[in-house]
Order: structure tokens, then C-alpha cells, then sequence
């Protein structure tokens, strides 16, 4: 699923303390402080700016002016600061219980949510006076029910790079290339576990999962059963790296040369390639079904049922939930049922401008993109 006009483009979520001096961010308290209650309802998103099948259901505003990352029904947004005034990180179950929240200077937007030894946490960058540089940062990690540290601050080589808990630094102005070397840390521990000064290739870490490359094996350590795949069963590819500005569904990792605008999916837990050509994707959580933007077509995988696919018209995927994916364009959406990939109403006659979902978690609560970003969850959740 693409970031979407309107919230913070991909790109800058992954320049987490890029630049940044110390003495030019404000004083902030890194340690998290627990929040109690639930969300406060929105006062932008009202019930008829919803999708029908959301018509009944609690509208909270948790405090997030970007799309949050959601990991096992947790999830983890950004409160943009006015000027000189540092980030908030609220953190949020799905139905709407807030968790904690931790500030950050404004220039350390970058972080992650994976699992350590199996629970979840979140990572967040920081940015210090540096021994040998300017500035140096750091990454630590939080028990993202509890905001309890596990542990950090690590010393890493630059901003936070994705996917997951990678990290490198921009590259040199007389070098090729984004970055510097790219590292992976171990989501357990918080050590490097893989470096490309090391002849191998970072591609990402997901949920636990580390996917490294050599020059002929994509290969994944970590969390679950370790596995190799050959890189010719991924067609031409050489050099595998994640597609960038698209969040692959959960237990999944979108791969293509760099620079592709398209690439393999893989599910990480066993290397099976579930689909190629692929722009986009989600998951809905309902049906398991996987919906995927292939070529100019959307395309379904049902958990049970045939496969179908449907012309995109122009279009692009925003989310999947309660049995429907919702594509939309810069004046329309649509809803299509995801077992069948046949239309269905979306929104009633009347609604002039819809709160779009931009991602359902895994237990079908949504986060929709209205007047302002809103958390949809039943009521007697």
C-alpha cells in the first residue's frame, strides 16, 4: 500500500535525524511516558463521511497526522510538532486504547515496528553529539504495549533506511548510489547482524526476518525457519531490493532490481514466490485474501476461491477491509469485493468527500484518511 498525497511520503518517514546538529533541535524527553483511557472521538471524520461498511462503528482521533505502521493489532503514528517543538509517537491498540507516547527531535521522523524474541516493539532513532562527527545516532527499541526499553541506544551509521531496522549513511557527494553501506540490526538484541561492507546485500527486515542477498541467494535468518532461494527464481534478478513507497502486507516482502517500479512478492516465513509484476499489495484480514496491483490490473488470490483480476482504469490501491479492497484516483474510489472482484457500493449517493481506509489492522479495526486521519472501531470493542 502507497503513502498517499496529503500524509508524509514514504521517502521522508526514512530520514529519520538526516542532518541534524546538536544545539539546532529542541530539548526533548526520550523516555516514553504511559498513556491511560481510550482515543478521543475525532471532531473532523463524522459517521457519513465513512464507508458503508463502517456505518455504526466509533470514529477516534489518536493524534496522528501520518498513516501509522501496525504490527500483531498495535500501531505506532507520528504527532507532527509546530515549529521548534519535537515529535510525538502515540502508540495505540487497535481498538483504540492509547499505550504511551514518546517525543523525538523533529528531524528523527525514521522508525520501525518488528518483533523481539517474539513480541513486538517499536524502534526510534535519535540524534546525539557524535565522538568522531557532529552528530551521531542512535536506535533503541520499546515494548510497544508497554513503552518499557529492550534495548539501545545503539550507535548505527545514519538515518533509518527500511525496511525494518536498517539503517546506513547518505552516500558521499562524489559517490553513486542513495547511501553509504547499508546494516541490519538483530531485532533481538539490537547488534549488527548484517553489514554491506561485508560483501552482502541488506535488502530488509521484516517482522523479525532478515533478508540478505549474495550474488546468486536471496536468504533469510532471524525469526521462523532460515531459507535460501536461487535469485534466477526471481527471473533477471540481480541485486534484490525492496520497491520503494510501498508497505508490503504483513509476512511479506515486495522485491525488484533497483529502481523497478515492480517485483516479486515473497512470503518471508518461507520463501514461496506468491506473485510477480506486482506494483502493490494487501491483505485482507477477513478473507486472508491477497489483493495485488499487477500491470493496469487489480488482481485477487482468495484464501479459498479462484483467482480473478479487473482492469484498474488508472487507479491505485488504498486498502483492503471487511471483505472489500478500496482503490481510488484523485477524484473517485470504488469498492470491489475481494472473494469475487466484482464492484459493490462504497459510500452512499450523498457523500461529498469519503474518508478513504488507508489501512486495516489485523483485527479489522481502520484507519481512514478523511478531514484528518481517524481510528474506525466497533463500538463494544
Amino acid at each position: 500500500m502507497k503513502r498517499h498525497a496529503g500524509l508524509l511520503a514514504a521517502v521522508v518517514l526514512l530520514a529519520g535525524c538526516a542532518g541534524a546538529e546538536p544545539g539546532t533541535e529542541p530539548v526533548v524527553e526520550p523516555e516514553p511516558t504511559v498513556l491511560e483511557g481510550a482515543a478521543p472521538p475525532s471532531e473532523r471524520v463524522d459517521e457519513a463521511s465513512l464507508p458503508l461498511a463502517l456505518s455504526g462503528l466509533s470514529i477516534l482521533d489518536p493524534g496522528w497526522d501520518d498513516v501509522p505502521l501496525e504490527i500483531d493489532g498495535l500501531l505506532l503514528g507520528l504527532d507532527h510538532p509546530d515549529d521548534g517543538e519535537p515529535l510525538r509517537f502515540v502508540a495505540a491498540r487497535e481498538d483504540g486504547t492509547l499505550l504511551w507516547e514518546a517525543e523525538r527531535p523533529p528531524s528523527c521522523t525514521g522508525f520501525a515496528l518488528t518483533r523481539a524474541e517474539g513480541r513486538p516493539v517499536a524502534v526510534l532513532t535519535d540524534v546525539a553529539p557524535g565522538h568522531d562527527t557532529v552528530a551521531q545516532t542512535s536506535a533503541s527499541a520499546y515494548d510497544l504495549t508497554t513503552g518499557e526499553l529492550v534495548w539501545g541506544p545503539v550507535d548505527v551509521p545514519g538515518p533509518l533506511q527500511g525496511p525494518g531496522i536498517v539503517f546506513a549513511a547518505p552516500a558521499p557527494g562524489a559517490a553513486m548510489g542513495d547511501t553509504g553501506p547499508r546494516v541490519v540490526l538483530d531485532p533481538d538484541t539490537g547488534e549488527v547482524m548484517a553489514d554491506e561492507e561485508h560483501d552482502v546485500v541488506v535488502v530488509g527486515e521484516y517482522g523479525g526476518v532478515v533478508l540478505t542477498a549474495t550474488d546468486d541467494t536471496l536468504s533469510a535468518s532471524g525469526a521462523g525457519t532460515p531459507w535460501d532461494l536461487p535469485l534466477t527464481d526471481l527471473g533477471a534478478m540481480s541485486a534484490p531490493a525492496a520497491l520503494p513507497g510501498v508497505d508490503a502486507p504483513p509476512g511479506t516482502a515486495l522485491l525488484g532490481e533497483p529502481g523497478a517500479t515492480s517485483g516479486a512478492l515473497i512470503d518471508v516465513t518461507t520463501g514461496e514466490i506468491l506473485a510477480t509484476g506486482v506494483h502493490d499489495a494487501v491483505t485482507e484480514p477477513i478473507s486472508g485474501t491477497l489483493v495485488t496491483v499487477e500491470g493496469d490490473h487489480l488482481v485477487g488470490y482468495p484464501a479459498t476461491g479462484d483467482r480473478w483480476e479487473r482492469p484498474l482504469e488508472g487507479m491505485s490501491l488504498s486498502a483492503a477491509g471487511n471483505l472489500f479492497a478500496y482503490i481510488r484516483s484523485d477524484s473517485a474510489i470504488r469498492a470491489v469485493n475481494v472473494v469475487t472482484g466484482a464492484d459493490a457500493v462504497a459510500y452512499d449517493d450523498a457523500v461529498a468527500t469519503p474518508a478513504v481506509p488507508v489501512l486495516v489492522t489485523a483485527g479489522g479495526a481502520t484507519v481512514v484518511d478523511g478531514n484528518q486521519l481517524a481510528l474506525v472501531v466497533p463500538s463494544d470493542w
